[in-house]
């Protein structure tokens, strides 16, 4: 009688502060979410892209296909190495900005807002999801329940063990949602990188949606997950539309999803609607590129990007079939012997429909497809290298292998807060009863560190970069960071280990976003790149909308921000440094001759970069405030 007496009070003082310590909760939630978002926009209005253009690597090609879906040019719009999932929110998103490339510019920054605002909800989707269905709650509650019993047995202070757990899992919670968010601004703002114009970002919110619903499923009653089952499979069609690597990611989740099931003793009805419903949208996007393509596929990302990284197959427009020397494949001569390149060079076939030499001196290509797009050649290199003989060597791929290891501990090392997150995982592993309780919790828990690692393993045979891998390195550090967390760590090993990240934290945030606070210190404005001061030049001269040029340059026009802003189309090019002296040296009339071979391929005009003061003649006219000449037909 007296112990039922007592027990409501001590039940009591645990919910009566459970209130007031929520809306903290919430209110510091918040303050953090406006803070990391804050953070985000900063990236997306002065982050450096690639080589300091206005939007990046292979940013325009996307932005080519949002506009082939602005004209409703679906055929071109539907290609086999850029997905269309990105594109498709640029296009839908352009009508509510103003014409022009001041537009195009302000939808790509909002749209990269859009996204990441999304992948930060879909990462607190996944993070609130394993804060209720991981055991270490429950753990640190009922960690104080024998002292609880103790102090009713005694007749003391009912409430003080309540107090206790409070005081013991309140710091817990705030490290962990801490260390949580810490981590996904480290990942998808220092890595991910707001700023650029890829679907990158976007893979990885579809990446968190379904690692979240994965965590759902595996713990709620079994009435609700047929509904998110299905939506798992919608989650993985859209993704596999945003990027092909979501074919072999999401089949490889679905089959450890079985697994997770099989082993659980539960029906195996989520992945079954799940894989329905990943199977059909996968299949109508196949039949939908096969159509446009003229043969069946489901894309070629994968077989081109291995052709290029680990055959080392000339690299990336104007292969003209023929045995690549060795000093051109490999960056170094023991790489090439190692690979025994010098003797048995492999044959990689001929193109079926190359890019065109016009003229062999200088070389002029020229180019045609029967597609729309800024730079045909890049927008559309499955058409240009059909005819391609694939192959494996294990040379080749040991030594990609290699490469891509040391990328990604490159990635790794380069972040402070990976630094500091290894050395606070050992502080907290370095308790013994943590440590024993580590492994068996990743063994429990072990579907969504399996998912980071293979996430992480479908690009290392082939290429990667940091903004592949930014969703699994972030998942696999959570994964991590729960279970170091399965049973409460001592106060003072707490401190250490929030210590460490905060300067980890800091350390990413200062270090690596420098560039960002520089361009935001300066108010860095788009109008001051030389991309977009060509760009803007170029549109002065009033050459009609999707003009054919021609390009004299040293290299190829692969990332030709200028032209899309411009709104012209690169149809033929000199593109070697070789090349571009020998036309600047030639004579008078052989320059006219080389001229009249732009003019015939239907060039309306041609633009040299840099060109040499001395060299050319009147007819040349200087783009101001530009490196850019005009020749005029």
């Amino acid at each position: 009688m007296a112990a039922s007496a007592v027990l409501p009070e001590v039940v009591t003082p645990i919910a009566v502060p459970a209130k007031p310590r929520a809306r903290r909760g919430v209110m510091l939630l918040l303050l953090t979410s406006l803070l990391i978002l804050s953070l985000g926009a900063v990236e997306d209005l002065y982050g450096n892209t690639d080589r300091g253009d206005i939007y990046g690597s292979d940013a325009v090609q996307y932005l080519d296909i949002a506009r082939a879906f602005q004209q409703h040019d679906f055929h071109s719009a539907l290609n086999p190495l850029w997905s269309q999932g990105y594109p498709a929110l640029l296009a839908a998103a352009r009508p509510l900005f103003a014409a022009g490339p001041v537009g195009d510019w302000h939808n790509t920054r909002a749209i990269n807002f859009a996204i990441f605002t999304a992948d930060y909800l879909a990462f607190l989707f996944l993070l609130t999801g394993l804060f209720r269905s991981r055991s270490f709650t429950d753990l640190l509650r009922s960690h104080s329940a024998p002292k609880a019993r103790l102090i009713t047995a005694r007749g003391e202070t009912p409430g003080t063990a309540s107090e206790d757990s409070e005081r013991a899992e309140g710091p817990t919670q705030i490290f962990l949602w801490s260390s949580a968010l810490a981590i996904f601004f480290v990942t998808q703002v220092c890595i991910g990188q707001v700023s650029h114009v890829n679907p990158d970002e976007l893979v990885t919110t579809l990446f968190f949606v379904a690692c979240g619903l994965l965590v759902r499923i595996l713990n709620v009653s079994t009435s609700k997950t047929l509904r998110l089952g299905a939506l798992l499979g919608l989650t993985l069609g859209l993704g596999f539309i945003a990027k092909a690597v979501f074919l072999v990611l999401g089949s490889a989740l679905l089959a450890f999803f079985a697994l997770a099931l099989f082993i659980k003793r539960r029906k195996l009805a989520p992945v079954l609607a799940a894989a329905t419903i990943f199977v059909l949208i996968v299949g109508s996007y196949g039949a939908a590129l096969s159509r446009a393509v003229g043969h069946s596929t489901l894309g070629e990302a994968g077989s081109i990007n291995y052709a290029w990284h680990v055959n080392r197959l000339q690299k990336w427009v104007h292969w003209q079939g023929g045995v690549q020397p060795a000093t051109e494949a490999w960056p170094k001569a023991s790489i090439a012997h190692f690979a025994q390149w010098e003797t048995f060079p492999p044959d990689f076939g001929t193109p079926v429909h190359p890019t065109t030499v016009l003229q062999t001196s200088p070389v002029v290509y020229g180019f045609a497809a029967p597609i729309h797009a800024t730079y045909v050649p890049y927008f559309d290199p499955p058409y240009f290298y059909a005819g391609y003989h694939h192959l494996f060597r294990l040379r080749y791929q040991l030594i990609a292998l290699v490469k891509n290891f040391g990328d990604l501990a490159q990635v790794v090392l380069t972040q402070p807060l990976f630094i500091a997150f290894a050395l606070a995982l050992l502080v907290l592993l370095s308790e013994p009863r943590i440590r024993r309780a580590f492994l068996p919790s990743l063994r429990r828990h072990w579907l969504l560190p399996t998912l980071a690692l293979t996430g992480i393993a479908i690009y290392l045979p082939v290429h990667l970069e940091g903004r592949y891998l930014a969703g699994f390195l972030a998942v696999l550090l959570l994964t991590l960071l729960f279970a170091a967390f399965e049973l409460p760590p001592s106060p003072n090993r707490l401190r250490v280990a929030g210590l460490l990240l905060l300067l980890g934290f800091t350390g990413s945030l200062i270090g690596y976003q420098l560039p960002a606070w520089r361009n935001l210190a300066r108010h860095t404005s788009p109008s001051n790149n030389i991309e977009w001061l060509r760009g803007q030049a170029l549109l002065a001269q009033h050459l009609p909308s999707n003009a054919q040029i021609g390009v004299i340059h040293w290299t190829p026009n692969l990332q030709s921000d200028w032209a899309y802003i411009a709104h012209v189309q690169i149809t033929s090019e000199i593109a070697s440094p070789q090349d571009m002296d020998l036309f600047w040296k030639s004579s008078p009339a052989q320059q006219q001759a080389t001229l009249e071979t732009f003019r015939r391929a239907g060039a309306v005009a041609v633009i040299a970069i840099n060109k040499p003061l001395s060299a050319g003649g009147p007819s040349w006219q200087h783009l101001p405030n530009t490196d850019l000449w005009i020749y005029r037909f």
